[in-house]
């Protein structure tokens, strides 16, 4: 639910084909995709408030001037699935085109006993893009990225009872469409300038609902009881950046200082309309108890951002990295409560205007060994705007609970330290990096819940500040150990710790938050893995990834429990053709994703544990063909 309250303001980015989907990530298929690149830390200079975590940048197969055909056809258990279809070529003597459409649809693992359905869960998702690429002459370069994804899933995976069988009359959905394009221009000034300029817009509309008491008439009886929550939200953003930097060949102080500087600009318009509403009846005192209200909001934003960096090489061996961005944001909420029981009573609405000028950057050293491989050291400042708590400032205006502290919080800031080294051995047959990382949160930004009624869809979300900071260390290896064997690993270790935390929790547990660690920050992460390939087209893979537990949450201290889950890949490519079979979860391991403590079954409402369980084992047939 906190997800659809407020302002939208995400800790980790997420950018396709130049597209800013931040915030509403994880709606784009990785069919055709060329490069993934995962950005770990503040990543300030670059891209501002929205990645003070870090940053997911995807980048779909670029046009050429050669054509080339791919598809892919899947089926497997559980309703599985898929076909995409890719192609690329020449249009002109100037102008390259490339175009994929993929869709995939499952039934989602979850049997709903009350509807008889085994679908009630499903992923039904559709992604279509594009790309245009002109050559204009003298270097200058356009390209134009569109796209467009439908996603149709349903929404029906809590249970009373933790595990894969649903009880609801009313299963959720979870839709989704979005639109998006950019458009890229690059090319010389002139006097050893460069130019850049990235345009990006997107389109989203939302709807988002589910059965609020996760059951029926008759799983809850004798008590009448039923909840439904419905939100629709539309959103709209638009970017632009303008860069300039230094040409090849035209750097500062001798050609050894590389420069770039420019300025961003973004704007983002959402709406939300909430539907809220249910009855529980008790035959006691609850004769019945109703309640349905509906909430209208509105959230508009604006960045500006000046930025500059400076690449310098010192010497053959030695380089110095800095970065500077300074950003202004300012933000405008309203809204509108309303409780269609009290079609009279006057109800309490927020407006918010809050405005912040915030800035990050960065610094790095590198040191270029003598067998090519080097190590660095990084330290980095990354920031997150503040914002406002809507339903502590309702419960506020109606005297539900005290504290005039909890309405608004201020922003964040990570400041990261990093060394570390990575390099290439063995003829390049082993590839290696490892780096040990510091980072101290303040203000950290600590979202919780608190229910305050027997309605589960009745909590006020709470976002304050707090303090807090971690440490660990990350490492990958790749080992060609022969011509056929190919071995890769990665660890993660992370100890981390709310060291103050300035609001009293108001769930009902033991213990205080001061001390325990950050929320979805497990102390391990481990994968190995094996993969077996010949020059005839044979192929095997074998992948097992270990997690440690985890807090689900700041609100209570349930957690997750430790996992290992094994993947598998075997087959075969001939010519154009390729024709895999695959295995996730081999073991079929049942392990928690999301944790949730609060009341919900009648007629005492005590404080349980709910959880919503990873994808079963799940298999299946891919093939292939590449032209």
């Amino acid at each position: 639910l906190e997800q659809y309250e407020g302002a939208p303001n995400p800790s980790v980015g997420f950018i396709v084909d130049d597209i800013d989907l931040s915030g509403v990530g994880g709606i784009s298929s990785v069919f055709d995709m060329a490069q993934a690149e995962v950005l770990r830390g503040p990543q300030a200079t670059r891209f501002g408030a929205s990645a003070l975590a870090g940053l997911v940048y995807l980048q779909s197969a670029e046009p050429s001037n050669e054509t080339e055909v791919i598809a892919e056809l899947l089926a497997g258990n559980a309703g599985t699935l898929g076909a995409g279809v890719a192609a690329g070529g020449a249009l002109g003597d100037s102008v390259n085109g490339r175009f994929s459409v993929h869709h995939y649809r499952d039934d989602g693992f979850y049997d709903n006993v009350y509807l008889g359905r085994d679908d009630t869960n499903e992923r039904n998702e559709t992604t279509a893009r594009g790309k245009l690429l002109w050559d204009l002459g003298s270097d200058w370069q356009a390209k134009l990225s569109v796209l467009y994804t439908d996603f149709d899933n349903g929404y029906d995976a809590w249970s009373p009872e933790n595990g894969r069988i649903v009880f609801s009359d009313n299963p959720g959905r979870d839709e989704q469409q979005t639109a998006g394009a950019s458009f890229k221009l690059s090319g010389p000034l002139g006097a050893g300038t460069e130019f850049v300029s990235i345009t990006g817009f997107a389109d989203t509309e939302v709807y988002f609902s589910f059965d609020g008491e996760w059951g029926n008439n008759d799983y809850w009886a004798p008590f009448g009881y039923d909840y439904v929550y419905w939100d629709a939200r539309e959103r709209r953003s638009m970017t632009q950046e303008f860069r300039l930097l230094s040409a090849p060949g035209h750097e500062l102080l001798d050609g050894r200082t590389s420069w770039v500087v420019g300025g961003y600009a973004s704007s983002l318009d959402e709406s939300d309309d909430i539907l809220s509403a249910g009855v529980y009846d008790d035959g006691d005192w609850c004769t019945p108890c109703a309640s349905d209200t509906f909430l209208m909001s509105d959230y508009d934003s604006s960045n500006l951002a000046l930025f500059g960096r400076l690449d310098s090489k010192l010497s053959d061996r030695l380089s110095l990295n800095t970065g500077l961005r300074l950003e202004r944001w300012s933000a405008d909420y309203r809204d509108e409560f309303t409780d269609r029981l009290s079609p009279g009573t006057p109800q309490p609405g927020n407006d918010f205007d809050p405005s912040e000028t915030l800035w990050g950057g960065d610094v790095s050293l590198n040191v270029l060994l003598d067998d090519g491989s080097h190590v660095y050291a990084r330290l980095s400042r990354g920031y997150k705007a503040g914002g406002f708590n809507p339903s502590a400032a309702r419960a506020l205006a109606s005297t539900t609970i005290p504290g005039a502290g909890l309405v608004s919080f201020d922003p964040e800031t990570l400041l990261n330290a990093e060394i570390g080294f990575k390099g290439l051995w063995m003829d390049d047959r082993l590839a290696a990096e490892a780096a040990a990382f510091w980072m101290d949160r303040k203000d950290m930004q600590v979202r919780s819940s608190a229910q305050y009624t027997d309605n589960p869809n009745d909590f006020i979300f709470i976002t304050s500040n707090a303090e807090g900071h971690a440490y660990g260390v990350e490492a990958s290896l790749g080992w060609q150990l022969t011509g056929n064997w190919r071995l890769h690993g990665a660890l993660g270790l992370l100890e981390s710790k709310i060291d103050e935390y300035r609001l009293p929790r108001e769930q009902d547990i033991d213990g205080k938050l001061e001390g325990r660690a950050f929320a979805h920050a497990p102390r391990y992460n481990l994968s190995v893995g094996a993969t077996w390939a010949t020059p005839t087209g044979w192929l095997a893979r074998l992948d097992i990834n270990a997690m440690d537990g985890f807090y689900f949450d700041y609100s209570h201290d349930e957690k997750a429990a430790s996992r290992v889950i094994v993947n598998l890949k075997a087959g075969k490519t001939w010519g154009r053709w390729s024709l895999h079979a695959w295995v996730r979860n081999l073991l079929d391991e049942d392990y928690a994703t999301r944790g949730f403590s609060f009341g919900l079954a009648p007629p005492l409402f005590e404080r349980t544990r709910y959880t919503r369980l990873g994808d079963p084992r799940h298999y299946g047939l891919t093939l292939g063909y590449h032209y």
